[in-house]
């Protein structure tokens, strides 16, 4: 794994963004763009690229972000986690590099997290652009997260959503691919953290879709399926500095 620092921000970082991206040439310099044009340096910009085939590294080494690479791809969740070790700031936004979430979502998520331990920008509108089968896998998956765990943001299965560094950290991440949305969901509603969810409208991807909804919705499922029996327990909350 490597790590590229391509510009020294001065001030107090206060918002890690990081961008998972596998394959992803064509979406993310789109993305990175609408980034640098709204976010200010309070934020450190973090591109994770998962092994991509494609010029994915080279197109996040134009941009003046960290660019952190996997040698292998090795899944969504395994490039969260990597930004994650690597973030600075005390609050973490993911956000997809498929240009599907507004920009201006990431600023709502931000200044959501000075309220709540976490922010989630639901997709209650766009739902056109989700495939019909992905969609109704997205409501099976959204309402057992929801009802069976309590989690009370309405679309846990985001990919843009934010929270507090040291929650994240605690919940001691598991998953690798594209189950790590349910296990923080789950997580975080077994934590007790407040939650403001924010509504967005989701748009049409650019470049190949890199989820399988049929393989990548049984591992979704048996990520839920996974955490049951903390339905019957808590996870301590861990206290915050500062």
């Amino acid at each position: 794994m490597k790590n590229k620092q391509e510009k020294s921000f001065t001030g107090e970082i206060k918002y890690s963004l990081i961008i998972p991206a596998y394959n992803e040439e064509e979406g993310l310099p789109v993305v990175l763009n609408d980034v640098f044009r709204l976010l200010n340096e309070s934020f450190e910009i973090l591109v994770v690229d998962d092994g991509s085939t494609d010029r994915t590294r080279e197109v996040a080494q134009g941009f003046p972000c960290r660019v952190i690479s996997h040698e292998q791809n090795a899944g969504k969740g395994a490039a969260m986690k990597t930004g994650i070790r690597e973030a600075g700031g005390e609050n973490i936004i993911f956000i997809d590099a498929d240009n599907t979430y507004p920009p201006e979502g990431i600023l709502e998520v931000a200044k959501a997290l000075d309220s709540f331990d976490m922010a989630l920008a639901s997709r209650k509108t766009g739902q056109g652009n989700i495939p019909v089968f992905n969609r109704l896998g997205n409501a099976i998956f959204r309402n057992s997260i929801r009802y069976i765990y309590g989690f009370k943001g309405y679309d846990p299965l985001t990919g843009l959503y934010g929270l507090k560094k040291a929650y994240i950290e605690s919940m001691n991440l598991e998953s690798k691919g594209f189950g790590i949305e349910s296990e923080i969901c789950i997580k975080a509603a077994r934590m007790g953290l407040k939650v403001k969810d924010i509504h967005i409208s989701y748009r049409d991807r650019i470049g190949k879709a890199k989820l399988n909804g049929l393989k990548d919705g049984y591992r979704i499922m048996m990520t839920i399926m996974k955490y049951f029996p903390l339905v019957f327990q808590r996870i301590e909350k861990p206290g915050l500095h500062g």
